[in-house]
């Protein structure tokens, strides 16, 4: 009889041992757990998205901004973005035929005019169906204008190529930059014409 009592007494201490090291301190492998959970979340965390910039965050007024460097161009009424389009500005291995960097106004707006001009690169004579000048100095007229098709019948410019011109090669690229006008789309030739009265501030920038 004792020695079953003894036996079982054994037993009651093996199997408590047991549990022991099979359940020793649950509180804390919950911990560990909960632990790792929140090192997954906090590797896998998702970037917050990139907002796109607004080049009309500084104005105060209607105006048109011209970036030479990104080949675009925003129409601003205060602080917000009412238009943007690519656009082609001009050559500027040439002072004659640069888009003149600076703060101008728009003086004028016609359609239906043909523009003609030479300079060191040769002549021209483009036909415009919008024409809104803004400067006038030494080498010429600037303004804003689209080119579909020149007077003597030959392509203008096609919708692919605003934006897509590089305005630091020569003339004698196959795509190269304006005689200094800042060129539009005619979709955006027709927009600004409607939108911007003569007064409308130009900033073109470099």
């Amino acid at each position: 009889m004792i020695k079953i009592n003894l036996l079982i007494a054994f037993l009651i201490i093996v199997g408590a041992a047991s549990y022991t090291v099979l359940h020793k301190n649950p509180v804390a492998s919950v911990q560990n757990v909960k632990s790792k959970i929140t090192k997954v979340v906090k590797t896998q965390s998702i970037p917050a998205p990139k907002l796109a910039t607004n080049y009309c965050a500084n104005g105060s007024d209607q105006e048109i901004i011209v970036s030479i460097s990104k080949q675009h161009l925003w129409a601003c009424s205060g602080t917000t973005t009412q238009y943007d389009s690519a656009v082609i500005t001009g050559m500027q291995m040439y002072p004659a035929d640069l888009t003149p960097v600076g703060t101008y106004k728009i003086y004028g707006k016609q359609i239906n005019q043909t523009l003609a001009g030479h300079d060191s690169t040769g002549s021209w004579s483009d036909f415009v169906n919008y024409w809104m000048p803004f400067l006038n100095n030494q080498y010429g007229t600037y303004g804003f204008h689209d080119l579909t098709t020149a007077a003597n019948g030959s392509n203008g410019r096609a919708d692919s190529d605003f934006g897509n011109v590089d305005v630091y090669a020569p003339y004698t690229a196959a795509k190269h930059g304006s005689h200094g006008c800042v060129e539009l789309p005619l979709a955006t030739a027709k927009w600004l014409y409607d939108w911007a009265p003569v007064g409308t501030t130009v900033v073109i920038q470099s």
